[in-house]
């Protein structure tokens, strides 16, 4: 028998002299416990069986083949008129050749784009090398490119489903993935179908919350590549002031600047104009970014802007009658018409009151870190909240929502699915998540597209994001409390 061990057959275990260090066997023993791994009676570890062997090549290969067929699929979907990738070709091929990116209106040369580019300077730049591919590649390379990051994103949001940790109730990821599939993954789909490039933005919102679940002022960088892409994820500057960390704020300006700034590197404008300052003068300047209207670009009437700005207009401000950027039946979800400066209160005061939650959501953060016994672990579990919080606030601050932004739903629907099967049992956050989701599914694919439509025009996205934000206020809030605390 070998010494130090009680019971058991001497010959399961090594010769004397050749025991490992104990924090090998520690992690041999946690090995042998887990219910999933394979042992035999004696609690060694089993080789691996054959149908196990199996699973590790078949999944690279059912992988290989969504990825055949779904960029066919994507390539026969390119070839609409409304789909998002020739927009983003388009920019990149003219950012080549220095030619004006920003065709919102008519100019010097060239005529206004039916569906303009309007997003910052770096969002094309990816799309120069894209756009000398032949047109036939583009389609089923970007549909890889979404895919990859699908599931990356999956594997993390998995991993962190599944962790062990102090505190932490039994892993239940049956049950996570159905909340997380239903709630936020219909919105995922949407990317597929527009062949949008939201997804890069939410791949890198998951990077900067992984960063920041770990406490590295990393996910600063990550948070200004964001804000590159889609300026509005410069609101995490917030969550990083906040919590004081003075470095990751300084990452994400920095990162921000120099990516805005890359293409004027890489690709200077002809007319040597910086990119960043035509993106203010043809897109920005002028636009009222609390009603999102600017023509050609934007419309708060059109039913798929499922911002705050969009939804408050369409209930409290009759049609523009000069507006021609109007998707759905204009005038359905008037509720009242509101004088400009009434509208002005509320539409500022539902956006204060946003910015208000953002900062509760960070506070309530810091607190749960500062009160908890292991507050790395504490911040592994709340910072996944912090950043789908602030998500949230971008899709409510943007002055143009639509429906495949609604992707960066899979980081407050993941934090809450989680924290609510094996953290902290809180009732508000319950009853508000399942509020949420009810109302979220509240669509087409449910209620026929007239009344989903209807539905859709008083801001069903709009009140769905609005109480992901306040579940996870009050889940964050659960957490900030000490243990032994009310739940």
């Amino acid at each position: 028998m070998c010494p130090g061990v009680v019971g058991g057959d001497p010959a399961a275990y090594p010769p004397a002299g050749t025991l490992r260090p104990a924090r090998r066997r520690l992690a041999d023993r946690r090995a042998m416990d887990s219910p999933h791994s394979a042992r035999d009676t004696r609690g060694v570890l089993a080789p691996q069986s054959a149908p196990a062997a199996r699973r590790r090549w078949l999944l690279p290969l059912l992988l290989a083949v969504v990825a055949v067929l779904g960029g066919w699929w994507f390539g026969a979907r390119a070839q609409g008129d409304d789909r998002e990738l020739p927009v983003y070709v388009a920019g990149g091929e003219r950012m080549a050749a220095g030619a004006e990116v920003y065709r919102r209106q008519a100019g010097a040369g060239y005529d206004a784009d039916k569906k303009p580019f309007t997003y910052p300077p770096f969002a094309a730049l990816p799309f120069v090398p894209f756009a000398q591919l032949q047109k036939g590649w583009q389609a089923p390379l970007w549909f890889v490119v979404n895919f990859a990051v699908v599931a990356l994103l999956i594997r993390w949001l998995h991993r962190h489903a599944v962790r062990d940790g102090s505190g932490l109730g039994p892993p239940r990821p049956l049950v996570f993935w159905l909340l997380v599939g239903v709630v936020g993954g219909r919105h995922v789909a949407s990317v597929f179908t527009n062949q949008s490039h939201d997804l890069i933005v939410a791949g890198l919102l998951g990077l900067c919350a992984a960063a920041w679940m770990r406490q590295r002022a990393i996910a600063g960088a990550f948070a200004g590549l964001a804000a590159a892409f889609k300026a509005t994820p410069l609101l995490l500057l917030g969550l990083f002031g906040l919590r004081l960390r003075v470095l990751a704020v300084a990452l994400l300006l920095a990162a921000a600047a120099l990516a805005t700034l890359a293409p004027d590197w890489l690709c200077p404008r002809g007319d040597g104009k910086a990119w960043a300052v035509a993106w203010y003068e043809l897109t920005l300047r002028g636009l009222d970014a609390g009603a999102a209207k600017a023509e050609g670009a934007w419309s708060s009437h059109n039913i798929l802007n499922q911002g705050l700005g969009g939804t408050l207009t369409r209930l409290f401000q009759p049609l523009d009658a000069t507006s021609t950027f109007t998707v759905g039946e204009p005038g359905t979800a008037l509720v009242a018409v509101l004088p400009p400066t009434v509208f002005r209160v509320v539409l500022h005061g539902g956006q204060l009151a946003v910015l208000a939650l953002l900062a509760l959501a960070a506070r309530r953060g810091a607190r749960a870190v500062a009160v908890a016994a292991d507050p790395a672990a504490m911040q592994r579990s709340v910072g996944l909240g912090e950043v789908g919080a602030f998500a949230c606030g971008m899709l409510l601050l943007s002055p143009m929502s639509s429906k495949s932004h609604f992707c960066v739903w899979l980081l407050p629907v993941a934090f809450l699915a989680e924290r609510l099967l094996r953290g902290r049992r809180c009732v508000a956050a319950l009853a508000l998540f399942v509020l949420a989701a009810v109302v979220a599914l509240l669509a087409k694919d449910l209620l026929g597209k007239r009344l989903g439509n209807l539905v859709l025009a008083y801001g069903n996205a709009t009140w769905a994001t609005l109480l992901l934000l306040l579940a996870s206020v009050a889940a964050l809030g659960a957490e900030a409390k000490p243990a032994g605390g009310a739940r």
